[in-house]
């Protein structure tokens, strides 16, 4: 019997995985609203009397993160030699949040938007798979550097909680692993592999990506200008939040989110879930309630922001339905 289950674990492991990420966030939405929620009259009335205009401008974020993304993306690309429009890479990273959101399996967004740029770009899958790597990465350093100052801003705990030794510690892990990552070859990973017959093969197959990574050390103006835009699309996130708080008439200030956010967002990177589907709510909550935001409105701006990434995950569900329509219709014009 023990030898029956191990048997169907081993083959069915990813499928049970899946369903265990889905479980876990199913199970956190359930208890964010079972605990938060006292009266659903009382949600409604606070949907109805809210700012409908700043729940506009929230979303639209979104739009501006797709294009900040977008950029930032084919900036790196541009070392590699491939010359994509920032509509096409718009479109791969819309459709990339529909992969994110919907169909958390091993084809995640990231994965999709390896393919896809190495497809488009004529470039191999490991190339195009280290330069998302790197790209993604300057996303976390902005985010651990917001966190930092925003402990200079005076946001040093979360109640009664200090939380001024994690932040250091995870800003300077941070930069370890930035540094690792522009100088892959502090790992000696070319010495390791040929000692290591088993380790050749893998090694065969990452070599462009290795490669990819290493070629970033001649691109030092190009990673600033990347960090650059990373800030910018974080501050987009940071915006999001505060204008949907706003339009439900939470009293805190945009300051409180330079703290909030990056905290939120390393919590929703935990890979218990579905794309951080109630890590990122629940502790978005806890952290507002801590500022002593009511609970209910609380949970009610974590559910809007939930909404609105559901939204664009739609959004590019139907760009990547429509693409090859209009794809087609491209390339009988250009005959």
């Amino acid at each position: 019997m023990k030898k029956r289950i191990i048997s169907f674990y081993r083959k069915n492991k990813k499928t049970l995985l899946l369903i265990l990420r889905i479980a876990i966030s199913a199970s956190l939405i359930v208890y964010l609203v079972s605990t938060r929620i006292e009266s659903f009259s009382d949600v409604i009335e606070i949907l109805k009397s809210s700012n409908k205009f700043l729940l506009l401008l929230s979303l639209s974020t979104h739009a501006l993160g797709t294009y900040i993304t977008a950029v930032r993306w084919k900036i790196l690309l541009n070392t590699q030699e491939v010359r994509l429009s920032n509509t096409t890479l718009s479109v791969t990273v819309l459709i990339g949040s529909f992969f994110n959101n919907f169909l958390p399996t091993s084809i995640g967004g990231d994965v999709f938007r390896a393919y896809d740029a190495s497809k488009k770009g004529n470039i191999s899958l490991g190339s195009s798979a280290s330069v998302i790597l790197v790209e993604r990465f300057s996303g976390v350093v902005s985010a651990a550097t917001y966190a930092i100052i925003a402990l200079f801003l005076g946001f040093t705990a979360i109640g009664h909680q200090s939380i001024i030794v994690p932040i250091i510690i995870f800003f300077v892990v941070t930069l370890i692993l930035a540094l690792l990552i522009i100088n892959p070859s502090l790992f000696r990973f070319d010495k390791i592999t040929r000692k290591f017959r088993f380790m050749r093969k893998i090694a065969d197959k990452l070599s462009n990506f290795y490669n990819t990574l290493v070629s970033f050390k001649k691109y030092k103006v190009v990673l600033i200008e990347v960090l650059a835009f990373s800030f910018l699309l974080q501050f987009s996130v940071i915006l999001n939040y505060w204008l949907a708080s706003m339009a439900l008439g939470i009293d805190l200030s945009l300051t409180a989110f330079i703290f909030i956010v990056p905290i939120v967002a390393v919590i929703a990177m935990l890979p218990i879930s579905i794309g951080g589907i109630g890590l990122r709510e629940n502790s978005l909550v806890i952290i507002m309630v801590a500022m002593g935001v009511n609970n209910e409105k609380a949970a009610l701006c974590s559910l809007l922001i939930l909404f609105m990434l559901i939204i664009m995950g739609i959004i590019g569900g139907i760009t990547y339905i429509v693409r090859p329509y209009f794809e087609k219709r491209s390339k009988k014009r250009s005959i």
